[in-house]
């Protein structure tokens, strides 16, 4: 089946909106926000550690003191991220 006006080699096998490993994987790499190397960001506000204004407690046992945001998002006491190995950005 060939849609008028496209040419055959346009019509390529991933025609139907679908890109091309190779491309996608460019694409996503290209279109990502995701955050600097380094930086964790708050999974609440979506900023980073340094700009969150966020209460800040642990999430698994409600410490306030030594609390730091890890790779999930999600704020940890000290003891809690070393008991879970939990990392944080440095």
């Amino acid at each position: 089946m060939r849609c008028r006006g496209m040419r055959s080699w346009q019509l390529g096998s991933d025609y139907q909106g679908h890109f091309s490993r190779a491309a996608e994987a460019r694409y996503i790499s290209l279109m990502s926000a995701g955050a600097s190397p380094g930086k964790y960001h708050c999974a609440q506000c979506d900023q980073s550690e340094t700009s969150c204004d966020c209460e800040k407690f642990c999430c698994l046992c409600q410490a306030v003191t030594n609390i730091r945001v890890c790779d999930d998002g999600l704020m940890y006491c000290e003891d809690c991220r070393k008991a879970c190995d939990y990392k944080t950005s440095d």
